[in-house]
């Protein structure tokens, strides 16, 4: 009979990337926290887990609720994995189809920054380069490892002015998102002579910038245009923004969740297949009347 930690080899191995990292990052500490026991009875196996196993474990780590919800799932869907199995050490899961943590407190109203903040940031940025990664977050509503990953030969220039990128995004996914006119001229003023396989964005070294940059970036922005919770700030809240400012400014919801990536429209409304040669920072890029 295969051990726990075989089992949950076996589970890891059918996923891939961040997917994987994040469920062995949870299965990992949540047998640490019961190895204790395991070391006092060494025939401890999976058979042997307990639904107070599951709640001692939530119950001491100190992270958000919204983490520990996430937690709770992965451990489900491991479970799930083993009683699926063909011939299953164990026949139903510790964890009780109707236990449930208490639903997180939404915090995603406090993670949104207004139009006044977004402008604020801008200006208070004095260097061309993160200027303008300020302006790619929220104009296009990528996520952070989305611009970090993006090279020149996903720019792609387009008849009627503008252009579109080619974004890689989350579960391997990609899709279109299409770029204003003064976006894209500031972006291409910026290639200069950079090759077709160099990053947009780089670091002196000619290397893609790293998602800690991007924020380090972000963080100086709030700082320099003194909004009260600049220390709290990240790169994600432009994402956020964007999706709200947008909503809030009319566009369709269909063009926001295009652009933004969502695979779900119930993700999309939580702010409130189209044309390629549209987008929603195309409203958004509107409110500015300086040049870029």
């Amino acid at each position: 009979m295969r051990t726990l930690r075989e089992l949950v080899e076996e589970w890891l191995d059918v996923h891939h990337g961040k997917t994987r990292a994040s469920y062995q990052n949870t299965i990992h500490k949540f047998l640490s926290f019961t190895s204790v026991e395991a070391m006092a009875s060494p025939a401890f196996g999976i058979a042997d887990i307990q639904i107070r196993h599951v709640r001692e474990w939530l119950d001491s780590l100190q992270e958000a609720d919204t983490t520990k919800v996430k937690h709770l799932n992965i451990l489900k869907a491991f479970f799930s994995y083993v009683t699926s199995l063909e011939k299953p050490p164990i026949s139903r899961s510790p964890i009780p189809k109707q236990f449930k943590l208490p639903k997180p407190k939404d915090t995603l109203v406090e993670r949104i920054l207004t139009p006044e903040d977004v402008d604020a940031m801008i200006a208070a940025t004095t260097d061309k380069r993160n200027r303008l990664i300020l302006k790619t977050l929220y104009l296009t509503g990528i996520r952070v490892s989305e611009l970090c990953g993006l090279r020149w030969k996903d720019a792609i220039s387009s008849r009627g002015g503008g252009g579109q990128i080619n974004v890689y995004g989350k579960g391997g996914r990609t899709r279109r998102v299409h770029v204003p006119q003064e976006l894209w001229l500031s972006l291409m003023s910026l290639r200069g002579e950079a090759l077709k396989d160099a990053p947009v964005f780089a670091s002196a070294k000619g290397r893609p910038l790293a998602p800690s940059h991007i924020d380090r970036v972000v963080k100086r922005a709030a700082a320099a245009a003194e909004l009260e919770n600049a220390m709290n700030v990240s790169a994600h809240w432009f994402r956020h923004s964007h999706a709200t400012h947008a909503l809030d400014e009319g566009v369709p919801v269909h063009l926001v969740q295009a652009t933004l990536g969502h695979t779900s429209l119930d993700t999309t409304s939580k702010y409130l297949h189209v044309s390629p040669d549209r987008s929603s920072g195309e409203v958004l890029v509107k409110r500015w009347s300086e040049p870029f």
